[in-house]
């Protein structure tokens, strides 16, 4: 047996005592002590390896200790929804397209939504295809139905060979201060020294084997597939006298507050669906007991029996509806009487048609039990468009119909868990038209927890739009808590990025991830304790957006951390970051993962290409900010430089980017104004035209032969303008000069038009330069054309 089983087993121990859990029917009574897991055999468990904790207990033990037993001595998770099965226990009267269509769309409901599943646990009909449903998910599909808390309550006497599980008491006890044997209930029990006989030696103690065979007469085996069982033991061999604690626990299970240890100042319900498929007499016990604990109940249509014979009543009844005509009273009376006589013929023939074995028992109880509660029935069709064979739609139109109807005093509370199925569900659409109206939105605005969690499930679940969604009506990051990051830290799921050997001394999974991938130390966190970080209420602040979007990064919700990222201040930055991570990630997956490593360096490169982008925009801007903004370390970001990131990350756009090799240009050749260069050009090619044109009109003459006075000066052969006319000339010679020779090669250079025309300058300027110092009239003509041209 291992340590998580024996501890589990303490836990049980100790649950039982604190709440005082009866004995099954024992005079005098005593504490439960038949309890632990079992361990199915048998040819019809198929491939089942996993063990079921049950517990079995007194009928008349309270609805609502019971609840906390499942939450203190098994420690179930709260859940989001519960949902309730019951139908038929033959094997033969729901059509095989219906029972595929149910089976697969009630469990990838229920794994989507962190659901209880509850049914009676027996091994026959709906119940059977439910655990098939279960088991198949839980080995075929890892990632979705794993732990899908499945609770069986069902009858003790019922439960074929039951004997297999009411083994010795799991305990054995030695009172050190006396001797005598504790039997007694007195409270004296609680507070004696008792020790345990050590659990080590015989693993019988705690894990029963039950082998399931073929279904007897008066009799079921317990499913294989459930996860718990409650054993109801009333004495009785009848599988019809737990319904109403069924219906009580239930009921009992939407409290909320029960999980905790405090009370809560406000009642929070869950919401809870009951699910008719097929059935007979004691599935129609089962909804009436649920519909009068005010429980919506959803109808299969086309599955059989039961379920059809409540959908046609429910057609009738709706269709039925008495109102008012606007006729004269006495008229409006009459008609009215005749509407009813005729609904109650209606409802007389289709109850005698119905062919259900002893549903003469139960038929008053149906009819007004409908009367009643036909608002919290809704008829699921799978051929219907309304629904289109959805299980999240249909039981999302139930709740809705349920709190319109009840008008309960918390309604805003049901309408937050409400729309937190809508999230998990993906239905967008449905909940922005359904359930955020205005009215809702102002009622549900109200509470700051409940908003603060539909905004964690968003994010947890990936669900921009609801991000989106729930910002706009003024939900802010910044208001979410220390403990709310830490809670999406521990929701593990299955593409999460790896950590190669991780510090177990740390506790946090966020500080996990830091120390790994960025090598951040935040001092003595190592030794915080996981309970506190829990219940750590300070808010996030200025911090959110980036806390939120490395998580998301760490948890590959890749386009929830786009959007986070755009509400970061630094967005190249942190996009940096994020291909960073990415990148490291992908270098560290196992070889045969290549598809893992092919996406994270698919988002690496998108990262990568953002920053790129967006630094760019900023250069075209400003490009000293840009360059600025390259070379600016960021406190946020443990003060790393964008250049550092993009060369850790191998981020190759961003470094080809026009503003990172200006700044590798600056780096080479020193800090050049290139806007000052531009105008120096520019005010020399003034300069120079105007001295080139001053020269040509003004100041070109023959050569000074004579010994006549140049600028001032005697002996010049040419003027002193005209020296510096050519000074400038012959530098920009040797400048093209420079670029033929620097050329790859003569076809290169030659390809260039302006480079051409370069060359017809320069022979021109050549060819006047010559015939400039030859002392002819003609030549000295042909000179100042040449030049002028």
């Amino acid at each position: 047996m291992d340590e998580t089983n024996k501890q589990q087993m303490k836990n049980i121990r100790t649950a039982v005592e604190n709440l005082q859990i009866c004995n099954h029917q024992e005079e005098p009574p005593g504490l439960a002590d038949v309890y632990g897991f079992i361990k199915f055999s048998g040819e019809k468990c198929g491939t089942t390896t996993r063990h079921s904790q049950y517990i079995r207990l007194s009928v008349a033990t309270k609805a609502e200790t019971i609840v906390k037993f499942m939450y203190n001595g098994w420690n179930l998770p709260k859940p989001d929804i519960i949902i309730s099965i019951t139908g038929g226990a033959k094997n033969d009267g729901m059509p095989e397209q219906v029972r595929k269509i149910f089976q697969m769309g009630l469990v990838s409901a229920a794994s989507r939504a962190n659901a209880w599943l509850i049914t009676s646990g027996t091994n026959a009909g709906v119940v059977e295809k439910v655990g098939e449903a279960i088991n198949y998910c839980r080995y075929n599909n890892r990632k979705n139905a794993l732990d899908i808390p499945c609770i069986g309550i069902a009858s003790w006497g019922y439960i074929a060979e039951n004997e297999q599980l009411d083994n010795k008491p799991i305990r054995s006890l030695v009172n050190v201060t006396n001797t005598r044997s504790i039997r007694s209930f007195s409270k004296r029990f609680q507070h004696q020294a008792i020790e345990y006989i050590s659990m080590d030696n015989d693993d019988r103690n705690y894990i029963r084997d039950y082998n399931v065979k073929s279904n007897k007469q008066g009799e079921c085996y317990l499913e294989p597939n459930h996860t718990h069982f409650l054993l109801i033991d009333d004495g009785q061999k009848n599988a019809n006298t737990v319904f109403q604690l069924r219906a009580a626990i239930e009921k009992c299970s939407r409290n909320a507050n029960l999980a905790n240890t405090a009370n809560d100042a406000v009642k929070s319900l869950i919401p809870i669906v009951m699910v008719l498929v097929e059935g007979g007499t004691s599935a129609i016990l089962t909804i009436c007991e649920a519909l009068k604990c005010d429980t919506p109940v959803v109808v299969i249509k086309n599955s059989g029996r039961a379920a059809d014979l409540v959908a046609k009543l429910h057609a009738c009844l709706s269709d039925g509806e008495i109102g008012n005509d606007g006729v004269g009273s006495a008229h409006s009376t009459r008609s009215q009487t005749g509407i009813a006589r005729n609904l109650q013929e209606k409802i007389d023939k289709i109850m005698n048609e119905a062919q259900i074995e002893g549903f003469h028992n139960v038929k008053n109880d149906l009819r007004e039990t409908l009367y009643k509660c036909k608002h919290l029935i809704t008829i699921f069709d799978f051929d219907s468009k309304r629904h289109r064979g959805n299980f999240e739609d249909v039981f999302l139109e139930s709740l809705l119909k349920a709190r319109r109807n009840l008008g309960t005093s918390n309604e805003q509370h049901s309408l937050a868990r409400e729309l937190i199925l809508a999230i998990v569900w993906h239905k967008f659409n449905y909940a922005e038209k359904y359930h955020l109206t205005d009215t809702t939105i102002s009622k549900w605005a109200s509470n700051e927890d409940d908003r603060r969690r539909a905004l964690v499930e968003a994010l947890y679940h990936g669900q921009t739009d609801w991000v989106k969604l729930l910002i706009e009506l003024g939900i802010s990051l910044e208001n979410l808590t220390k403990a709310d990051l830490e809670r999406l830290y521990k929701k593990s799921t299955s593409n999460q990025l790896p950590i190669e050997n991780a510090e177990t001394n740390i506790k946090s999974i966020k500080l996990r991830y830091y120390s790994y991938y960025f090598h951040w130390n935040d001092g003595n966190t190592n030794n915080s304790n996981d309970s506190q970080q829990l219940n750590d209420s300070t808010r996030l602040g200025e911090s959110a957006p980036l806390d939120l979007f490395l998580w998301a990064v760490f948890f590959d919700r890749f386009e929830l951390a786009i959007y986070l990222c755009s509400r970061i201040w630094n967005i190249p930055l942190a996009l940096l970051f994020g291909a960073h991570i990415y990148r490291r990630a992908a270098k560290i997956r196992q070889p045969k993962d290549t598809d893992i490593q092919k996406q994270c360096n698919k988002h690496a490169d998108q990262f990568d290409t953002g920053a790129a982008s967006i630094i760019k925009l900023c250069f075209d801007d400003d490009e000293q900010f840009a360059l600025d903004l390259l070379q600016r370390s960021d406190i946020t970001f443990k003060n790393l430089t964008p250049l550092e990131l993009a060369k850790d990350a191998e981020c190759k756009s961003f470094l080809a980017s026009k503003c990172v090799q200006r700044h590798l240009d600056n780096i080479w050749y020193g800090c050049i104004n290139h806007k000052r260069e531009a105008i120096n050009f520019k005010i020399f090619f003034i300069i120079f035209l105007g001295l080139f044109s001053f020269v040509l009109l003004v100041d070109y003459f023959p050569l000074n032969i004579y010994n006549e006075s140049r600028s001032g000066y005697e002996n010049l052969l040419i003027p002193i303008t005209e020296i510096i006319l050519h000074v400038c000339v012959w530098s920009l010679i040797v400048e093209e000069i420079y670029q033929i020779l620097s050329a790859q090669s003569s076809k290169v250079y030659i390809s260039s038009k302006w480079n051409m025309l370069d060359i017809l300058a320069i022979i021109l300027y050549l060819i006047g330069f010559i015939t400039r110092f030859i002392v002819l009239e003609t030549t000295f003509i042909i000179s100042k054309k040449v030049t002028f041209f």
